[in-house]
């Protein structure tokens, strides 16, 4: 009887034991399984995120090597358009009354109503100022206008109607706002790699 209970309790030990190491090699399978799959999707994450940066990088690469050429070109052709026409034009000083004439005889007195500033730009100023903004060449009024016979660009020497003052607040406009695109695009680098750090 005492060897029965004996072989009984070596039996329920061996089955338990049997059971944990069936039921810990099971368990470890399957973590090892779930482990793997999870490696599998990282690396296949990992994989589309390179390729996504390599996209990116290369269409970044592209862009650049096409704005470089487009600003080659503008910059030889307004060189040839700077050889041939002045950035200001100089209007002639408002003509003050003389000693033996009266204000009332045609003549305006320089300090009522006259703009004090005679330089103007002139269209090849503008059109340059704008091709060197956007990197794309555009007409200024007739100055540059598509189809004009070679040489046939007098307009571009005319008077704009624009001011060094009109330039130097545009310049002060487009200066803040390249600023604020600067400020904006490093706080979203700054964001992404505190995203990348572990």
């Amino acid at each position: 009887m005492a060897t029965r209970a004996l072989a009984a309790l070596v039996l329920a030990i061996g089955l338990i034991s049997g059971g944990y190491w069936w039921g810990h090699t099971a368990t470890d399978n399957a973590w090892a399984a779930r482990q793997a799959k999870a490696d599998r999707k990282a690396d296949e994450e990992l994989a589309k995120a390179n390729e996504r940066a390599d996209q990116a990088a290369a269409q970044y690469l592209n862009e650049h090597l096409d704005q470089e050429a487009r600003y080659a070109d503008l910059d030889a052709k307004y060189r040839e358009l700077r050889s041939r026409h002045p950035l200001v034009v100089r209007r002639p000083d408002p003509v003050a009354p003389g000693p033996n004439q009266c204000a009332s005889q045609g003549a305006v007195p320089p300090e009522v109503g006259v703009d004090r500033d005679p330089d103007r730009l002139t269209l090849a100023a503008v059109r340059m100022w704008n091709g060197a903004l956007t990197g794309a060449d555009a007409p200024a009024s007739a100055c540059g206008l598509a189809g004009a016979a070679e040489g046939a660009d007098s307009a571009c020497s005319e008077d704009s109607g624009l001011t060094l003052d009109d330039a130097w607040a545009n310049h002060r406009a487009n200066a803040k706002t390249c600023l604020e695109d600067r400020q904006r695009y490093r706080a979203l680098i700054d964001l992404l790699k505190k995203r990348q750090s572990p």
